[in-house]
């Protein structure tokens, strides 16, 4: 593995790594108050943003490979706020779209999508942005709402079949697997309240042939679901205890991410990982720009700098997820372990959170009856 994290220095940045979820301003016109409207570098460097980012070793990635080249090349400062998805979106919900406590913030598809139809966040002038025909279509269109543009990608992982090699010796191939009877005892299944459960409950109800808006799809997945009573040892709710539970061995196989696995591996953890035959699941994180926001104009020069190629492909590379510029050209260790670009993601399964989210809560109890 190349790029920011080439020299981990032991599993627990590895542990770290990766989160892994309609109104406003738009930018092209917006400037707010004193401090928003200079686009020199002048007039920068009398400017703070205020930027998320998911902490640990994700977030000392994120600020070498796009706060340094930005506060270099604008003498701009940035105050980065680490901490995830649910904290953010109550601060901008709390904030109302006026104030907001950030400028630019993170989200995947689970928080973004309420987010924008709240009108918390602000659409984008993607003709401002340098780089916005580099992103890639797909992963730019799910951070799209309503025909406006809201957010750029930064990187999407798959989630798929996260495994022990050293007690799996065949591979996994797709999803039915995990049902197999000889991994009976040593399954660790996330929730559905945490993303790689719900994209995984998503990948069961596509690969059976339904859909989440379909409630008899959703009902044979729950039955399907079942067949595991008894044989899950584990139920990680984050991502430190699904890096512990395959760790020290209380579970060989799980539905997880593809960057987490191939940095658990590149740290010397036998780790295999699985991109399903019937389509892996999408887990995407885009940026976007806070409804309010007084600072428009840096904000969108921020967004040039995280989208462009020279930028993300280190911190693609240093986290194993692919980038949202379609124009790098990656290193041959990467090409040879993530599966990335157009028609890849095209074949993709995407979680609906206009359908999950509002009934994910009584989801998860139906899962609480099935596993106590």
């Amino acid at each position: 593995m190349k790029g920011g994290f080439t020299r981990l220095a032991g599993l627990g940045m590895v542990v770290a790594l990766a989160a892994t979820a309609c109104g406003g301003v738009d930018t092209a016109g917006s400037t707010g108050g004193s401090t928003g409207g200079s686009t020199g570098t002048d007039g920068a460097a009398k400017q703070e943003l205020t930027v998320t980012a998911f902490a640990g070793a994700w977030g000392e990635l994120f600020k070498k490979s796009f706060v340094e080249p930005f506060e270099r090349d604008t003498g701009a400062k940035v105050n980065l706020v680490y901490g995830a998805n649910a904290e953010w979106l109550t601060k901008l919900r709390a904030a109302g779209g006026k104030n907001p406590p950030f400028d630019v913030i993170a989200f995947t598809p689970d928080a973004s999508l309420p987010a924008a139809s709240a009108g918390l966040l602000q659409p984008l002038a993607t003709d401002r942005l340098a780089h916005f025909k580099e992103l890639d279509p797909v992963l730019a269109g799910k951070s799209a709402y309503d025909g406006k543009q809201y957010g750029v990608p930064l990187t999407t992982g798959s989630t798929g079949l996260l495994y022990r090699t050293d007690k799996i010796k065949t591979p996994p191939a797709d999803w039915a697997d995990l049902f197999d009877k000889q991994y009976c005892g040593h399954v660790a299944l996330p929730p559905l309240t945490y993303n790689p459960g719900l994209e995984f409950f998503s990948a069961l109800v596509t690969s059976q042939g339904g859909t989440l808006s379909d409630p008899a799809a959703v009902d044979k997945a729950f039955d399907k679901l079942a067949t595991l009573k008894g044989c899950v040892s584990s139920f990680p709710a984050n991502a430190g205890n699904a890096a512990t539970v395959i760790e020290n061995g209380d579970a060989w196989i799980m539905p997880f991410w593809d960057g987490r696995a191939f940095a658990m591996a590149q740290a010397g953890s036998p780790i295999g990982f699985t991109y399903p035959k019937s389509g892996p699941v999408g887990a995407l994180t885009s940026y976007f720009v806070a409804a309010g926001t007084q600072k428009s104009d840096l904000a969108n020069k921020f967004l040039d700098h995280l989208t462009a190629a020279q930028n993300q492909k280190p911190f693609a590379e240093g986290t194993w997820y692919a980038a949202g510029n379609d124009s790098i050209s990656y290193s041959e260790p990467f090409e040879q372990k993530v599966k990335h670009g157009p028609d890849v993601f095209k074949k993709f399964i995407w979680v609906d959170y206009a359908v999950a989210t509002p009934k994910l809560n009584e989801w998860q109890q139906r899962w609480n009856q099935i596993f106590g």
